[in-house]
């Protein structure tokens, strides 16, 4: 494995349901507040990545497995990863973790798009050099 990236989230009272546990929906927005630290870490400002319009990334597909809960006033590690890369998409992997437990992990895929046409086009050469720094696995 290469690098990986790691971060912290604290859940609170806001994320919780009624049960006292944390929002089963909210996890897809703690792994996009983990991924905007990881195209910085990437290499990328935030500007950069966010505010230029030759190619749009959007979210295609998500998923997660939950395998503990989470509390409120709990603070939880995460590590990103890139599970893989494709021609016109790589997949961003998530897991959140407390003291070595996971508590879930999330995948997510984003598609690469042309930002004139809308349609999906291949990474730029500069992307996926800073990605495959977190490739979780050399391709073979």
């Amino acid at each position: 494995m290469n690098q990986v990236f790691h971060s912290t989230k604290t859940i609170t009272f806001r994320d919780s349901d009624p049960a006292g546990i944390m929002f089963f929906g909210n996890i897809f927005a703690f792994s996009h507040d983990a991924f905007e630290e990881f195209i910085v870490a990437a290499g990328y400002t935030y500007k950069e990545w966010f505010g230029q319009r030759d190619y749009l990334i959007p979210i295609r597909h998500t998923e997660a497995d939950f395998l503990a809960p989470f509390f409120p006033g709990e603070s939880y590690e995460v590590a990103a990863t890139v599970a893989s890369i494709g021609e016109t998409s790589f997949k961003m992997k998530y897991v959140f973790s407390k003291k070595a437990k996971p508590h879930a992990v999330v995948s997510m895929v984003h598609a690469v798009v042309d930002g004139k046409t809308m349609q999906k086009t291949t990474l730029p050469p500069t992307m996926k050099t800073r990605l495959e720094k977190y490739l979780e696995q050399a391709n073979p």
